[in-house]
């Protein structure tokens, strides 16, 4: 006969594996009172939906963000301690130090693409400036002719 366990039941489960500490699967299983593969499919189904445990995640899985965040962390730690984050975090420190390389490179290429960005944007400041005189002057040289003919208007009717 099969038990029936409850979603909130098999996600407390789920949790304990992952923070299990020194106790293996199959202790934690019978502590449970859950079969040993039942808690192996639900620890499988959980991380398919992609509710990765914090210490668990592979590196690749990690956002911009958290990459960030733990290069701020690790930033002033000595090796040992650096070392230790990273086994609690379940990474290794070359890729801590790659993702530092990542982020210089991006601002690298950002720099520079900016510097395009801004000959291209002065380039187009100067051609609308230039464009902008011309048409003053357009408009200046107008003005100066509607008023001329008015001028020549009115001593036309002051002649009649």
């Amino acid at each position: 006969m099969s038990k029936i366990f409850t979603e909130g039941f098999k996600e407390q489960a789920v949790q304990k594996a992952f923070t299990r500490g020194s106790k293996n699967l199959e202790q934690l299983a019978q502590e449970l009172n859950v079969g040993y593969s039942t808690l192996q499919k639900w620890i499988r189904d959980y991380k398919t939906v992609n509710h990765k445990s914090p210490n668990n995640k592979r590196p690749q899985d990690w956002t911009r963000e958290q990459q960030l965040q733990a290069i701020i962390d690790t930033a002033e730690f000595k090796v040992e301690h650096r070392s230790e984050y990273c086994r609690e975090k379940g990474l290794y420190p070359h890729q801590i130090d790659e993702w530092r390389l990542s982020f210089l490179e991006m601002n690298t290429k950002v720099t520079k693409s900016s510097k395009r960005e801004l000959k291209t944007l002065k380039t187009e400041n100067a051609v609308l400036q230039k464009e902008l005189r011309r048409k003053e002057k357009a408009l200046a040289e107008t003005a100066a002719l509607l008023v001329l003919q008015k001028k020549f208007q009115a001593l036309l009717e002051d002649e009649e």
